[in-house]
């Protein structure tokens, strides 16, 4: 998470039930490569059933919060945001 997210209205507008889930599935993206799971394992992860997540994943891309394509979904920007010094895989 960086600090430029504090000026960054397309974030700062969320709903906080919203809010919550995006950064949710910051979380789930990171695990997954910077992609997100399979529709069944990210509802499991997000505690929700799959209808609910749909609903937030089409509302957070028209928001232009996630990006979709026909292969996968991802956090807009994401390889933009992440850096080779984010993770230390000696450690």
């Amino acid at each position: 998470m960086y600090d430029d997210l504090l000026d960054d209205p397309k974030v700062q507008r969320l709903p906080p039930l919203l809010f919550k889930a995006w950064v949710n599935l910051l979380c789930l993206a990171s695990k997954n490569g910077g992609t997100l799971p399979s529709m069944d394992h990210a509802a499991f992860a997000m505690r929700m059933d799959e209808d609910a997540l749909i609903g937030v994943l089409n509302d957070l891309v028209a928001r232009g919060l996630i990006d979709a394509t026909d292969d996968a979904m991802t956090p807009h920007n994401w390889e933009k945001r992440q850096f080779k010094s984010d993770k230390d895989d000696t450690a």
